[in-house]
């Protein structure tokens, strides 16, 4: 399999502008270059700069993909519209989920490995497309993508088996399809995230409760949120308004979430469970087949003269491929009767009759050799 990484950079706050643009144009000359993207891949060789670098001075979004088993997202999100002490504690600053925070923005990094290598390359654009709401939802005060942030660092192993999960959102078990599609790309467990998705509230409820906390505010306090819109048209109220009703909140510190071990223990249960419900599945399919499978036998046996003579009758006509299947059909069926000796004896009188039809036989013998070598004992 041959080397290929593909490395995209989105502006969405803001556009590049042309000197932004030629600098990014010296960094790769092949690179698709707008005021909101930078795109390339590489089967060879590799991107001139850092990423890290280039998404801290020109980008809001990131994504890497190597077919040697990487995949990484990086966020960048304003510093004065994130809640930084949040999102700390849902990115312990390992390996796999990390938060960088500077003076003017905060970054989240996330990374899967693997050591299988893969064929599965995303398609140019659309995957960066599915990403782009999952940043305006952590700016909302949205924490599922930190909470699925802080599961991947319990897959790798860089969690310990006693730590407690931190706060956990509403709306894990139903996840949207920006939030889907990062599981995905992440490649988290279906199994560990069931487990974590078992004690989250609904959404629907957590929406009711922002609205009633709207409803219970101060007429002064009310009047604050309003004036702020009006004076500042491009303020996001509503993203602001459900951020600060996430942090007013949270879950009392003094209620434990559950530990890591007893996630991966949950997790074990369910795969279990998932993997005896599709063995179950296979079992009943089986069954069917096997079932249906007989009522044909018996079907044909009880046709006698008549299945043979049409046995003989696509040989005639050189349907082979269909008389093979009807000679194992006919065996098959004497086999559950009890008759194989009749079944020789008529294969046997089928040979001798229609011995320069070689391409049936050969057909047959590749299809089926035991049988031929039966008729022949």
């Amino acid at each position: 399999m041959s080397e290929y990484q593909w490395y995209e950079f989105v502006a969405l706050d803001r556009p590049l502008t042309g000197e932004e643009m030629q600098a990014l144009r010296a960094i790769s000359t092949r690179a698709e270059i707008t005021p909101t993207r930078f795109w390339n891949e590489y089967q060879w060789g590799d991107l001139k700069a850092d990423p890290a670098a280039l998404l801290a001075h020109y980008f809001d979004l990131h994504l890497y993909f190597a077919n040697w088993g990487t995949r990484r997202l990086m966020l960048r999100l304003p510093r004065k519209a994130a809640d930084v002490a949040a999102l700390q504690a849902y990115l312990p600053g390992d390996d796999a989920a990390t938060l960088t925070v500077t003076r003017e923005h905060v970054v989240l990094d996330l990374r899967s490995e693997t050591e299988e290598p893969e064929d599965d390359w995303f398609e140019a654009g659309h995957l960066a497309a599915s990403l782009a709401p999952v940043r305006a939802d952590l700016l909302a005060g949205d924490h599922r993508a930190a909470y699925l942030a802080w599961l991947l660092a319990v897959q790798n192993g860089e969690i310990e088996d006693e730590e407690t999960e931190p706060p956990l959102p509403a709306g894990l078990e139903q996840l949207p399809a920006p939030l889907a599609a990062l599981a995905d790309f992440l490649r988290l467990d279906r199994d560990l995230l069931a487990a974590a998705a078992e004690a989250s509230s609904d959404e629907t409820g957590a929406a009711d409760g922002l609205r009633a906390w709207v409803g219970a505010l101060a007429p002064e306090e009310q009047r604050r949120w309003l004036l702020g819109a009006v004076e500042d048209p491009d303020r996001r109220i509503g993203r602001e308004l459900r951020a600060e009703y996430q942090r007013t909140h949270r879950s009392p510190a003094d209620t434990p979430g559950r530990t890591v071990d007893c996630l991966f223990g949950r997790a074990d249960e369910l795969r279990a469970q998932r993997e005896q419900a599709a063995a179950d599945r296979r079992g009943r399919a089986a069954a069917a087949v096997a079932a249906e499978r007989a009522a044909y036998l018996a079907g044909l046996a009880a046709q006698g003269e008549a299945a043979w003579q049409e046995l003989e009758r696509l040989v005639e006509t050189s349907a082979y491929d269909a008389a093979v299947r009807l000679a194992v059909d006919l065996h098959d069926a004497a086999d559950r009767s009890g008759d194989r000796d009749g079944f020789d004896q008529r294969m046997a009188g089928l040979r001798e009759r229609y011995r320069r039809r070689r391409g049936f036989f050969d057909r047959l013998r590749r299809a089926a050799p035991a049988l031929l070598a039966e008729v022949r004992g």
